[in-house]
């Protein structure tokens, strides 16, 4: 042993940590099929919680009421699909009609996914009456009429819709007095011929789960610690990862976290590897770093990298239609930064109207001197607006790398915040039309970022103060300074959590992971915002409604939303008008949604939005 290589060892520590830290291990495959963490066939694989069955080389998915076999299962973003019921023989009746149709435990950690598209089939008249699409041109029709195994569904009413709200997360609901029959698709493209659909599925997401529960030490990996739950009451105990390593959910194992988003998830051995090779030369450059560090010479690397930086960014950002500023031009166009010039300021950073040579007024963001958050903020939104373009995002003319700190130019929105005018004495200008308005616009803004951008972006950070106002009173979303840019391999991106109180996505707060659906949720409390004319933080409300949220939350559950509108709006308001804000205020609610699962998508959100406005609009027509 005495003679033993120390890199050699090294390695086997290593490689005894990395396979040591699994509390469980998978599941063996099923047949030809895979079974990923958490899904378990069996008590001593995978998280019993997430239990599925293997029966004669195939999966099965037990629902509260019936099983139905498992067609795909996708670890990465932690879905599954399964067939639906078949048709009972030359009959258009669901074979689950005796117990519902696909019925779920709200509490087990599967829910409905809003990827599936769902038609009820073989429906009542009374199906007609209700806010489902049952005209003639829906899908379902093409289908029945496309399609020979559903041929005996022709010549009754049948509707079609996108699964995933509040009240479809947990059920596709048939019985003999409405529906007797369904069919769902996954991501269904409405443009193919019916003869290129994909065959019928339900698509399924599971929640990342816990760490496993534990009875004594001996039921934990050599990474973790068999421990009380301190968020349960009922005394169950699980295995905490040691100081120093994370908890995995992806894979059940504690380790350290994970960087690298392209890195994370694969085979280890060619990191201990690494590792192991380049320890001694890490040590060597480690200690001729030491000797030569100097601090003059660390100033004047670091300003030289920030210059460089700059123009990198702006050059690699695809920025072609940005101007670089000179310093000059800066200087003159807001007179030195003059103090009559300065329209807000915020921790990073102010902002200053300035006016080019040729006549442009616009908005130039100056991060403080000194401030390193401040500097990153400013150079991400370079990053994030030389990707965009919509009429809804403020748009980047250019920056300037010239001056010592960095500085942003935007087109100038001359009327301010859409907070300014929520808390200010221009509340009467905000008509019930003109806010339905502005929260189409910054819906549609936010979903081009979370479908259209290239990779999706997440804003972080929406709020009514990062609304601007153009002349129109159009809204426009601003501030990308938290934004990030979403790696489409990942269901999720893990960062430290940042935001505003009173908008922060309290999932996102708990375990860091940032997802499109933490943007719904700070858009639900704008949408509040915009209905109840209050703020997001007041502690001039009760002490247990000082969170806007909670407050109205408190108030659907109690059947009184309407006494959260704003009066200015309700007063003289017709009666469809008064039905619309209580629509925007179930929509806003359901984008609170504790549980991400359960929110809508932010294009569901603008469509939804879009239709009050269409139902507001035909009955204003008709009068």
């Amino acid at each position: 042993m005495a003679n033993a290589n120390p890199l050699l060892l090294l390695s086997s520590l290593l490689l005894t940590y990395a396979i040591c830290s699994f509390s469980l291990p998978p599941c063996p495959s099923c047949g030809s099929t895979s079974v990923p963490y958490p899904l378990s066939t069996a008590p001593n694989c995978g998280d019993p919680s997430y239990r599925i069955r293997c029966v004669s080389g195939t999966l099965l998915f037990d629902s509260s009421n019936n099983s139905y076999p498992i067609t795909s299962i996708s670890p990465s973003n932690q879905r599954l699909i399964v067939a639906p019921s078949s048709f009972l023989p030359n009959t258009c009746i669901a074979a689950d009609l005796p117990s519902n149709g696909l019925q779920l435990n709200s509490s087990a950690p599967f829910n409905i996914t809003s990827s599936n598209t769902i038609f009820y089939l073989n429906c009542s008249d009374t199906i007609l009456n209700s806010p489902l699409n049952c005209t003639s041109n829906s899908l379902c029709h093409l289908y029945v009429n496309g399609t020979n195994s559903a041929s005996d569904c022709g010549n009754t009413p049948c509707c079609a819709f996108r699964a995933g709200g509040s009240t479809t997360s947990y059920r596709i609901r048939v019985r003999q007095d409405g529906c007797r029959a369904y069919r769902s698709f996954v991501n269904l493209d409405y443009g193919l011929p019916v003869s290129r659909w994909p065959q019928p599925g339900v698509e399924l997401q599971w929640v990342l789960p816990r760490e496993p529960t534990c009875g004594g030490q001996g039921d934990c990996g050599w990474g973790s610690t068999c421990g009380p739950d301190p968020n349960s009451n009922a005394g169950i105990r699980r295995c905490f990862c040691n100081s120093g390593l994370q908890w995995d959910p992806l894979t059940g194992v504690c380790a350290k976290e994970c960087q690298d988003p392209d890195g994370c998830g694969k085979d280890p051995t060619p990191l201990i590897a690494g590792l192991t090779a380049g320890l001694g030369v890490a040590l060597i450059a480690a200690l001729i770093g030491f000797l030569v560090y100097r601090r003059h010479r660390r100033i004047k690397e670091e300003q030289e990298r920030l210059t460089r930086e700059r123009e990198e960014i702006l050059n690699a950002g695809g920025g072609k239609t940005a101007k670089v500023f000179t310093g000059k031009e800066i200087k003159k166009a807001t007179n030195n930064f003059a103090k009559d010039r300065l329209l807000g300021a915020g921790g990073y950073g102010e902002v200053y109207k300035g006016i080019l040579e040729d006549g442009t007024m616009v908005a130039v963001k100056c991060a403080k001197l000194g401030n390193a958050k401040g500097t990153d903020q400013v150079l991400n939104e370079v990053r994030i607006l030389c990707q965009v373009n919509h009429k809804s995002l403020v748009r980047l003319l250019g920056c300037c790398v010239e001056l010592e700190q960095p500085l942003l130019v935007y087109e100038y929105i001359p009327n301010g915040t859409l907070l300014d005018h929520l808390q200010g004495g221009n509340r009467g200008l905000l008509s019930w039309k003109r806010r339905l308005s502005i929260a189409h616009a910054t819906a549609e803004g936010l979903a081009y970022l979370h479908f259209s951008a290239v990779p999706p972006i997440y804003h972080r950070d929406v709020k009514s103060s990062n609304i601007l106002l153009d002349e129109k009173l159009n809204g426009k979303v601003s501030d990308f300074g938290l934004s990030r840019l979403a790696h489409t391999d990942l269901s999720h991106i893990s960062t430290c959590a940042q935001g505003t109180l009173g908008y922060l996505d309290p999932e996102y707060y708990r375990n860091y992971q940032l997802t499109d659906k933490s943007d719904v949720y700070s858009f639900g409390v704008v949408l509040l915002e915009l209905l109840t004319s209050q703020k997001a933080i007041d502690f001039n409300r009760p002490p247990d409604d000082v969170n806007l949220a909670v407050y109205v939350q408190r108030l659907v559950e109690e059947e009184r939303i309407m006494d959260a509108v704003d009066p200015m709006l309700k007063e003289g308001a017709s009666t469809l008008e008064l039905e619309t804000m209580k629509a925007l205020g179930f929509l806003a609610v359901g984008c609170l949604e504790e549980r991400r699962q359960n929110r809508p998508s932010m294009k569901e959100v603008a469509e939804e939005i879009e239709y009050i406005i269409s139902i507001t609009a035909a009955k204003a027509a008709e009068q």
